[in-house]
């Protein structure tokens, strides 16, 4: 004995393979069920002793060791299985699937410590015992012939025998089958689909806690992972809930209750304060709850797990190395607890004796006047104390967070909801302008559908998350649109007390949904549309703030393969487009980007979903017609979209451009073949087509084709020298200068920047006459007289005095005038263009700051209208009244302008009115004073 200790603990870790190969020579001359468990139980007290000695190496890791006895595990109970199966096929036959040679297969799927390599030196094993199909019988044998349920039934019996009944040689592992479907009231073995059809009919939260660690231990494994891949939607729900935190709240107290009392909270390593199954609470939730949108979060092993939640970062880097070491530190100590003796013990021993010998095997030894047990407790208690104050966040932080803001005077008004005419009061002197009609949405809030009573559940989570809702809404920018948008929205979900529940577990998303409802229409209807995008909400911290287009790209032709059909594939695109916007009109409310981020963004999303459209209908075209040889096309973006300065819901202004030899004809398809322009022709109707016409999922963008050659009159899509020919021949000035803003945004890059390398000429390849300057100063005040429709009470943003157009032809006049002098002057987006000019000092230092500034005004309150009035907005009324809410959410302080005698309406109304005045002095004096 001690020269095979010595020899053995020098043996590295064995893989489940290299176990299995060792039971299989230790089995080999076994005649009997009797002598195959003694051969199996001496390999097992064989292998403890080596990997027990290993455990006591300081170079020996806890992970190691946990995971060589689940390999000791799985291959104990893959031999248990093979030899049950041959024994049952000696008594009723083999038994194969109905009608074929093909074998019924079965499957032990490992759950618990065993499924995530994690076994205790003591562990039972839990398991699941799976089987095919219940068609046919077997063959028959000494017994006869039976069913596939009796038959695994007999196998699943025999393995439990061999694996923990108790001998002379002890036993190998206990097996315990208490997370089976139906618990300990369900068969011992069941089919794959009835089990399937418990877990969706009838499965419970636990149980898709428990089937986090699921994976095929023993039998047919390829069987094990089919079964898990159908059950993935169960344990993975598509959408964010947050119901899975309640519930496993409630069983970790009833956890507590039930078994830990006193004392024992704290020496229970298991089981009691911050101990191992908090760390794995915590772990299983997060896993639930994002397992649906991060697939990489689904792993069966605890510390595996919390890396990949920190990787995502649903967790902070803090909190991963907190629980990570406190893990692991646990785990030992459990070993330690357990390898005195082979049994169930999970508390740290009583005594100081025992305490010492405890610390002692840990590792620990006297420092200074402090012995090892002090110096044990002094770490115990750190982790632990760590593991709860995680735990707690997760699982107590929002509720503690609700209650304070549910605490303030105005959250009490939720309390007193059935006195109306109390409670009307109080609105109004809460800020609401009808008072009335709030107290209506407030019922609505609390109750749900209009034609059912609100369910227990529901009044349950409202009692808590009214208050706190109502303060929120209070504290708006407008609480009455908050209000109404918060009573669709109710009404939208219906019974659905899930998105309420989310709710309650996340603040932030609270407050942010209460925003998004005050200040912007446009995304509000976009949630009532799809209240499943509440997801992106909560995750609004953890998505990326700004994208490239390469990377939206990517993620829409993931969303688009998805699909087989093209109308699924056109509903995908424009999903993959809401759900961006979304993306980042949260960023812009929440003030993580700013407006011209939020530009770019919305343009290079734009560029993606043209890049997009076209490969989907390129591929059509392909199969109907096949492919022009050595053809090229290429998508050009003029306008706010050339620019890269594209807000919510702006039009897309393009031109179709492709190149390709005079008498090229497709290389023909299911439809024949066409000639080259005839084939140009299709792709750009097609593409207009696939982005612009309503599917269920609404249009992705609005499409303008004015820009092109001989605008409505001309031809949908020109040939490279045609386009070249007419801007040397027949274009006109407004053409040259809507050039100054054309890229290419999707389609062949080579051909686009030969267009560009066209427009770039024809737009400054020489300046500007004095007629000419008259020309562009004519049509500027003819949009003015006859589009802007301003009068004492209305202003226009874009067309009107002093306006964005305004800015942007003088910009665009000394692009023209200078351009061909000054290169640095050839920019496409208008801010960028105004500081060329201010550095070739063609504008002066007034000037340059004029226009900077009066830009940035009337963009930033032009977005505003836009997110506000989900529509696009040039003209806005002068009620300063109504510009209340669009001015706090710019910023203007009511309290600052109220001690003024105005409000913040009033405020942003005399800024508006200064600012289009300066720029139409600065206008003038470049147009008329030449």
């Amino acid at each position: 004995w001690p020269e095979l200790f010595l020899r053995q603990i020098k043996i590295a870790r064995k893989s489940v393979s290299e176990h299995a190969n060792e039971i299989h020579v230790a089995t080999s001359d076994v005649a009997t069920f009797v002598e195959f468990c003694a051969a199996l139980r001496q390999y097992k007290q064989r292998e403890y002793l080596r990997i027990g000695a290993r455990d006591l190496m300081p170079s020996v890791t806890m992970e190691e060791t946990v995971q060589e006895l689940s390999a000791l595990a799985e291959a104990a109970l893959d031999a248990a299985y093979r030899f049950c199966r041959a024994e049952v096929e000696k008594d009723y036959g083999v038994l194969n699937l109905a009608g074929t040679e093909k074998p019924n297969r079965f499957v032990i799927l490992g759950m618990g410590k065993l499924g995530g390599r994690e076994l205790n030196f003591s562990s039972d094993i839990d398991v699941i015992f799976l089987y095919e199909s219940d068609e046919g019988e077997s063959a028959g044998g000494r017994k006869g012939k039976t069913d596939p349920r009796s038959f695994f039934a007999e196998v699943g019996k025999k393995i439990i025998r061999a694996m923990g009944e108790v001998s002379e040689d002890g036993f190998v592992f206990r097996i315990d089958l208490r997370l089976r479907p139906m618990g300990n009231s369900g068969p011992l073995v069941q089919s794959v689909n009835s089990s399937m059809l418990y877990y969706e009919s009838w499965g419970q939260c636990w149980e898709r806690a428990a089937l986090i660690k699921a994976r095929p231990a023993a039998g047919d494994r390829d069987l094990g992972n089919e079964f898990l891949k159908e059950v993935q939607p169960f344990i993975y729900r598509r959408y964010l809930d947050y119901t899975t935190v309640e519930e496993l709240r409630h069983l970790k107290l009833r956890i507590e209750n039930e078994l830990i009392t006193g004392e024992g909270k704290e020496r229970n390593i298991k089981l009691g304060y911050g101990g191992i199954r908090e760390i794995e609470f915590f772990t299983h939730a997060l896993q639930l709850v994002n397992g649906g949108y991060e697939p990489k979060l689904r792993n069966p092993s605890t510390l595996p797990a919390l890396a990949e939640l920190a990787r995502h970062k649903f967790i902070d880097p803090d909190a991963r190395d907190k629980l990570t070491e406190a893990y692991r530190f646990l785990r030992q100590a459990e070993h330690k607890v357990q390898i005195v003796q082979e049994a169930h013990a999970y508390s740290i021993p009583e005594g100081i004796e025992a305490e010492q010998a405890l610390a002692r095997r840990l590792g620990y030894r006297r420092l200074g006047k402090r012995s090892e047990r002090e110096l044990f407790w002094r770490d115990y208690r750190r982790h632990t104390k760590n593991v709860r104050s995680i735990f707690d966040r997760l699982f107590y932080g929002a509720q503690k967070t609700i209650e304070t803001q549910g605490s303030s005077p105005t959250g009490s008004i939720w309390r007193d909801l059935d006195n109306q005419e109390l409670i009307t009061r109080e609105l109004a002197n809460a800020g609401f302008t009808d008072a009335a009609k709030a107290y209506e949405n407030l019922l609505a809030v609390r109750d749900g559908e209009a034609f059912a009573p609100p369910s227990p559940k529901r009044l349950k989570v409202m009692r808590a998350l009214g208050p706190a809702l109502m303060t929120e809404i209070t504290k708006s920018s407008d609480p009455d649109r908050a209000l109404l948008n918060l009573s669709k929205f109710s009404h939208r979900i219906g019974g659905r007390t899930g998105f309420l529940t989310l709710l309650a577990e996340n603040p932030e998303t609270m407050r942010l949904l209460i925003t998004l409802f005050a200040e912007s229409q446009f995304l509000t209807d976009l949630f009532l549309s799809r209240p499943e995008l509440i997801d992106t909400l909560i995750r609004v911290d953890l998505t990326r703030i700004e994208k490239t287009k390469d990377e939206m790209l990517a993620e829409l032709r993931v969303a688009v393969a998805a699909h087989d059909d093209v109308e699924a594939k056109l509903n995908a695109l424009r999903r993959h487009r809401t759900e961006e916007f979304v993306r980042i009109g949260l960023h812009d409310l929440g003030g993580s980007i700013d407006l011209l981020q939020v530009l770019v963004q919305l343009s290079d999303l734009a560029d993606a979903c043209l890049e997009g459209g076209l490969e989907l209908t390129a591929e059509e075209l392909k199969q109907k017609y096949g492919t022009v040889p050595a053809g090229r096309f290429a998508v050009i973006g003029g306008g706010k979209l050339g620019g890269r300065e594209l807000d919510y819901n702006s039009d897309l202004d393009l031109i179709f451009v492709y190149d390709a030899a005079d008498e090229a004809q497709s290389s023909g398809g299911s439809q024949g073949n066409l000639p080259a322009h005839d084939y140009y022709v299709r792709l750009g109707q097609k593409l207009l087509s696939y982005l612009s016409v309503p599917t269920e999922e609404g249009i992705a963008y609005r499409i303008d084709m004015q820009l092109r050659p001989s605008g409505k009159s001309g031809p949908l899509v020109s040939s490279l020298a045609a386009f070249r020919e007419y801007h040397k021949t027949s274009s006109q000035l407004w053409e040259r200068q809507a050039l100054i803003k054309h890229r290419r945004v999707a389609g062949d890059p080579t051909l686009g920047k030969q267009v560009e390398k066209i427009t770039a000429a024809f737009a400054y390849g020489r300046g500007l006459e004095s007629s000419e300057m008259g020309e562009i100063h004519h049509l500027r005040m003819r949009m003015e007289r006859e589009l802007a429709g301003e009068d004492e009470t209305r202003f226009n943003l874009k067309k009107g005095r002093g306006g964005l157009v305004d800015i942007e032809f003088l910009t665009q006049m000394l692009q023209l005038s200078h351009g061909h002098l000054h290169a640095k002057l050839r920019r496409r987006g208008t801010l960028n263009a105004l500081k060329a000019l201010h550095v070739e000092r063609i504008l002066k230092n007034d000037e340059y700051r004029v226009l900077l500034k009066g830009y940035l005004f009337l963009r930033r309150l032009d977005h505003r209208l836009r997110l506000e009035r989900d529509q696009s907005i040039d003209a806005f009324e002068a009620e300063p009244g109504r510009l209340d809410g669009i001015a706090k959410a710019l910023g203007y302080d009511g309290n600052q302008a109220r001690k003024r005698k105005s409000t913040s309406g009033e405020k942003l109304l005399r800024e508006y009115q200064a600012s289009r005045e300066k720029i139409r002095a600065c206008y003038a004096r470049h147009f008329l004073s030449k």
